[in-house]
């Protein structure tokens, strides 16, 4: 499966040299690939998916330039949100489909954006499932993600990267650096037990930023609400039993 953020700076069959010197071509295809994914407009991948998070996109990104986040992942309109007032609460959502697979690849980057704990439990997990070789890196910016990629080409190992968040608000003051880091997956890792609207906002803010290719989900045994969580329309990968067994 093709990963909605996954660049395409490296063809299927394409050989990737294993140096990371800033003369070689593989370091150079990363360098080159990264600036064309920071400073020129989002393309729709082959095979994106066409839900609730591919439909609002475009007025997503619009929206965060001023500051404001629309409500599609839970169900409501934009002019219900505007208008302030109160709304019903929308309908629990069935599972959108399975998770995508973990990317092995040498050099492949997967970044798991969260808030707290989880984000590192979640990382250390996709690791640990994408290559036993693998190690969970703290990829901060653009300059992070190259040398993490060359160090993954080195090794012929893919590369998982924890990025935590200091809230739930702190998504667009981190979105320079979100976007700098060009990952070739994202997973949202969310704890169900805390507060909906709180984890639905920093998962839209991050998917206006980065297209989040599903959710790694915790806390389902400390609330009576788990399957809340299938409102953000993504794909889930449950790190413990999910809802219903």
């Amino acid at each position: 499966m093709r990963s909605r953020s996954r660049p395409e700076w490296v063809d299927g069959d394409e050989e990737v040299l294993p140096a990371v010197s800033t003369s070689s071509l593989a370091f150079q295809a990363v360098l080159d690939d990264l600036v064309r994914a920071v400073d020129a407009p989002e393309l729709p991948a082959p095979g994106a998916p066409t839900g609730p998070l591919a439909a609002s996109r475009e007025s997503m990104r619009e929206s965060a330039t001023s500051g404001e986040y629309m409500s599609q992942l839970d169900g409501s309109s934009p002019e219900e949100s505007a208008s302030g007032e109160e709304m019903s609460p929308p309908v629990a959502q069935a599972p959108v489909g399975a998770p995508p697979a973990r990317l092995r690849g040498r050099g492949d980057l997967t970044l798991v954006v969260g808030v707290g704990d989880e984000v590192h439990d979640a990382a250390r997990v996709l690791a640990a499932s994408a290559d036993a070789a693998a190690e969970v890196q703290r990829v901060a910016d653009r300059r992070d993600a190259l040398a993490a990629r060359a160090d993954g080409v080195r090794r012929e190992i893919p590369v998982v990267a924890a990025f935590p968040l200091a809230g739930p608000g702190a998504v667009p003051a981190v979105a320079v650096e979100l976007a700098g880091i060009a990952p070739d997956q994202v997973w949202a890792a969310v704890d169900v037990s805390r507060k909906h609207e709180d984890t639905a906002e920093w998962v839209r803010a991050l998917d206006a930023v980065l297209a989040v290719d599903a959710l790694v989900a915790t806390g389902a045994s400390r609330t009576l609400t788990p399957d809340s969580v299938h409102r953000l329309g993504l794909p889930v990968l449950w790190l413990e039993a999910p809802p219903g067994g």
